[in-house]
């Protein structure tokens, strides 16, 4: 996506903004939100809101609006280098809780002021998409640390149909702890198809890699 294509919507089905290095801050994000909560046949949704002026406000609203899109399969947000924190990813994860026909789901928090409290919420968020397929979740640079890794394994290992999964704690305060988690949800992933696990630059030591080195067999 790029910037100078400020706004896209694609058929009934499908919304795509792109907001990319604009001046866009919690304001402007949560007239989307609100625009989007009427919209109940939507199926995909795609958010790029990074290096924007966007805060929790903002991604509240967002959050918020999920609660009213139950028929969403399709969900691709990206706050990498705005300012929201644990407020605006719990809004997010308590948005995603009831979108039952799921199948795909990307989030960057990448550089943001995310959380161990806003990773626990994405984490609980996820336990009852038990269509999904699909997961990527980049909390690269941000606070998360072992509560909020330990949150994501614990409820990723409920998702079954997994086929593919990415996830990034690179320069978090994730340690032991929350590798072991995300290891051991590994064990019950049959379908798995494809697995990215970065934790670059972290307090991960020799327990967290036994652990998803002794689930990958």
């Amino acid at each position: 996506m790029h910037g100078d294509k400020a706004c896209r919507v694609s058929g009934p089905s499908m919304a795509t903004r792109c907001l990319m290095c604009t001046r866009v801050g919690s304001d402007g994000a949560a007239a989307i939100g609100h625009g989007l909560q009427n919209l109940e046949l939507l199926q995909q949704i795609s958010l790029d809101l990074q290096h924007t002026k966007v805060g929790n406000d903002g991604a509240v609203a967002i959050g918020n609006s999920l609660q009213n899109l139950k028929l969403l399969q399709k969900i691709f947000f990206d706050w990498q280098g705005t300012q929201i924190g644990d407020a605006g990813a719990v809004a997010i994860g308590h948005g995603l809780q009831n979108l039952k026909l799921l199948q795909q789901i990307e989030l960057s928090f990448w550089s943001t002021r995310v959380g161990s409290d806003g990773a626990a919420a994405i984490g609980h968020g996820l336990q009852n998409l038990e269509l999904l397929q699909q997961i990527t979740l980049n909390f690269r640079n941000t606070q998360v640390g072992d509560t909020g890794a330990v949150a994501i394994g614990n409820n990723l290992q409920k998702l079954e149909q997994l086929q593919h999964i990415s996830l990034c704690f690179s320069e978090t305060h994730v340690g032991d702890a929350g590798a072991v988690a995300i290891g051991n949800s590994l064990q019950n992933l049959k379908q798995l198809q494809q697995i990215t696990l970065n934790f670059w630059a972290t307090q991960v030591g020799d327990a967290g890699a036994v652990a998803i080195g002794n689930n990958l067999q």
